[in-house]
C-alpha cells in the first residue's frame, strides 16, 4: 500500500518538473526573440532603405557611425554624455534619435549626405523649416512636413 502511494507522489512531481521545464523553455524562447530584437535596434539599429531592412555591412556600420558623428558635432554632445540612433537610412538620407543619457525624453535628427559627408540638418522635437531641408531633397517619407516662413506646418 505504501509503495502505490510512493509511485502517485513521484509521478505528480514529475508532471510539475516536466510542465515548469516546458514553462521555462517557452520562457526562454520568448525571451531570446525580444533580446534579440532589443540586441539588433540597440547595437545595429534597424536600417531602413526603400521599405527594406537593409543587412548591415562594414561600410554600411561606418556610414551609421558617420551620421553619428554628424550628430554629434551639430548637437555638441558625444558618445559618453547622449544616444544617437538610425532608425530610416537610405544612402543619401537619415533619420533618427538622440537622447542625452540624463534626461528623460529625447529629440529626433535629420540628417544628408553632401559630397560624401553626412551633415546633421535638423535636431529637435518640431519639424524643420521648409527652407532647412529644401537644399537635400528630404524624401517625404523622412521629412512629411516642415514649417514654412510664417511658421505653419506644411505636409510636403
Amino acid at each position: 500500500m505504501k509503495n502505490k502511494g510512493f509511485w502517485k507522489i513521484g509521478f505528480i512531481i514529475i508532471l510539475l518538473i516536466l510542465i515548469l521545464l516546458v514553462g521555462f523553455v517557452a520562457f526562454l524562447f520568448g525571451k531570446g526573440e525580444l533580446n534579440f530584437d532589443s540586441i539588433f535596434k540597440n547595437e545595429q539599429q534597424v536600417l531602413v532603405e526603400e521599405e527594406n531592412i537593409v543587412t548591415p555591412t562594414p561600410n554600411l556600420i561606418s556610414e551609421i557611425q558617420a551620421i553619428k558623428e554628424a550628430v554629434y558635432k551639430k548637437t555638441g554632445l558625444t558618445s559618453g554624455n547622449a544616444d544617437v540612433t538610425v532608425d530610416k537610412y537610405t544612402s543619401t538620407h537619415a533619420k533618427g534619435g538622440v537622447k542625452e543619457k540624463e534626461a528623460v525624453g529625447g529629440a529626433y535628427f535629420i540628417a544628408a549626405k553632401l559630397n560624401d559627408k553626412w551633415i546633421c540638418v535638423y535636431d529637435g522635437q518640431s519639424q524643420p523649416t521648409c527652407e532647412q531641408i529644401e537644399p537635400y531633397d528630404f524624401p517625404i517619407e523622412l521629412v512629411p512636413e516642415c514649417l514654412d516662413s510664417s511658421n505653419q506646418v506644411v505636409e510636403r
